[in-house]
């Protein structure tokens, strides 16, 4: 007898621009552990303006993780210069 497909895990990855414009809400999230990094468009615009707008991506990054730390997660590190924020969530 086969076994039904278990369905798909939940991402771990989340845009910062989706955490700060309500796109996303992690209350209800079932892992500890995630990561915040810019949006793909916001990646590649800083990558193609030869680092002009990382200011600008680091920003939202750090602000998305100061949003989260509200909702009961808090940071672990940040890499790459900030534009990533590894975060857990806090024990209930």
């Amino acid at each position: 007898m086969t076994q039904p497909p278990l369905p798909p895990r939940p991402t771990r990855r989340f845009h910062a621009d989706d955490i700060l414009s309500g796109r996303v809400n992690l209350d209800g999230y079932p892992f500890r552990y995630i990561y915040v990094q810019p949006s793909t468009g916001g990646a590649m615009g800083a990558a193609f303006s030869f680092g002009a707008q990382i200011p600008n991506e680091v920003d939202k990054v750090l602000t998305a993780a100061e949003f989260l730390e509200t909702r009961g997660w808090e940071v672990v590190n940040f890499e790459q210069g900030g534009l990533i924020a590894h975060l857990r969530r806090r024990h209930r």
